[in-house]
């Protein structure tokens, strides 16, 4: 069966499926729910625990043998199996279907990636762990669901935070929930419980944010302005390369400048640039936001952006991706900035 994070705790009440593949690059969720899926195997008696990693030298008779050979105590075991690549190549594939054909009933094996990629999602493997036990892919926060989940965190702690307390808290730890959870224990320590307000989280809490390039083009394409800025000015103060950023911004034009050009033929183009999810819905939210023409002002815009960094036209490239990302979001600033490329 195929999972959302917040569905494993009622899966786990009803029953403890066998065999698990937790996968996502969000390190906290993944942790948290690898500690759900472990703790209730061992309430369930499984208390003895072998770690297999699984990279490039890894010999996958061992996954054979921790289901074929029996605790020195009698035990039930948990196996853990971490693949760091996401990809267990030919041989462990069959490995890891062999095992969920005959998965043995004394044993809770989780295994553990990066998030998958399409094609891997489909894999044999990955169809024979959702017909085994339990597949749970974690997908990283989106900005609009932060709040609310860090409302329920420092409520879970005892504390009541005001919107306020909360879109600071948001502001001062977005894209680090790690971050953010040692911030709401932190509050947790130095407040009595109830109301939290945002002075309180203010003298409390550190600038944690921590972005990358893709956040940018998220905000960008969403429209939303204020955000951009944040996000730009962090990647900034963190050294990230300015080309890397101007990278990523190009590609979302020229990808709307496409769609643009192929009226009719939209899915398609999608489908042929691996755009799908939320990506997806970004992009054609920014498409519909402004004709061919502005979209094409913008890729000029890309263009002096890419001369002002190599040096060779006047400007501050910081400065410039500032407004280029505004400009792709449709803020007033950057609508200057794409007429004045045009």
């Amino acid at each position: 069966m195929r999972l959302k994070p917040d569905d494993v705790t009622q899966t786990l009440a009803k029953g403890l499926p066998l065999v698990w593949l937790i996968t996502g690059d969000e390190p906290l969720l993944v942790g948290e729910t690898v500690d759900a899926v472990r703790a209730a195997a061992r309430e369930a008696g499984h208390t003895e625990r072998e770690v297999l990693e699984a990279d490039g030298q890894f010999d996958w008779q061992r996954l054979t043998a921790a289901a074929d050979n029996l605790s020195l105590f009698g035990d039930r075991r948990i196996v853990e199996l971490r693949l760091p690549t996401g990809k267990p190549g030919q041989a462990g594939g069959k490995a890891i279907t062999d095992y969920c054909a005959t998965a043995p009933d004394d044993t809770v094996l989780i295994i553990t990636a990066p998030r998958l990629d399409g094609s891997t999602r489909k894999a044999a493997w990955v169809n024979a762990v959702d017909k085994a036990g339990a597949v749970v892919q974690i997908w990283p926060l989106e900005s609009r669901e932060l709040p609310g989940w860090l409302d329920r965190r420092m409520r879970a702690a005892g504390l009541e935070p005001t919107r306020d307390a909360v879109r600071l808290l948001a502001e001062r730890s977005e894209g680090n929930l790690l971050a953010a959870v040692q911030e709401i224990e932190k509050l947790r320590l130095l407040l009595p419980a109830g109301q939290v307000d945002d002075d309180a989280v203010r003298r409390a809490v550190a600038d944690s944010a921590r972005f990358d390039v893709f956040d940018l083009t998220a905000a960008a394409l969403e429209g939303n302005v204020a955000r951009c800025v944040r996000i730009t000015q962090g990647l900034r103060d963190e050294g990230v390369e300015p080309t890397l950023v101007l990278w990523a911004l190009s590609r979302e034009v020229r990808l709307v400048c496409q769609l643009h050009s192929a009226r009719g033929q939209e899915e398609q183009l999608l489908r042929r640039n691996g755009v799908f999810g939320p990506r997806k819905a970004q992009v054609q939210k920014a498409m519909r936001r402004g004709s061919a023409r502005r979209w094409q002002a913008l890729l000029a815009r890309c263009a002096r952006v890419d001369r002002v960094s190599k040096g060779v036209a006047p400007g501050r490239v910081w400065d410039e991706l500032l407004q280029l990302s505004v400009a792709i979001a449709g803020g007033r600033a950057g609508r200057r900035a794409a007429t004045a490329a045009q």
